[in-house]
């Protein structure tokens, strides 16, 4: 499963992001909302994608960051990392 980082246009309720299937809402300050999703393939990242366009929300971003407990390639593992070696 990926995590991905997204944000969008406007400041979101935490009933709508979770009606979209996000685990995460943040407001940002500059009047975004970010929004954390755990997509378990790309069909799924793109479905959210599709309930966002659908919901007329205007995209702004879209990053994949390292889910959980999985080692970023070229990454060292730093002190502290647990089950990472």
């Amino acid at each position: 499963m990926e995590r991905y980082e997204i944000q969008v246009t406007g400041h979101l309720s935490q009933r709508r992001a979770r009606v979209l299937g996000c685990e995460e809402l943040r407001l940002l300050p500059s009047g975004d909302s970010g929004l954390t999703f755990v997509a378990v393939d790309q069909a799924a990242l793109y479905g959210l994608l599709t309930r966002l366009r659908d919901a007329g929300l205007e995209l702004v971003a879209v990053e994949r960051v390292s889910a959980p407990g999985r080692r970023q390639a070229g990454r060292e593992p730093e002190e502290g990392d647990a089950g990472n070696v």
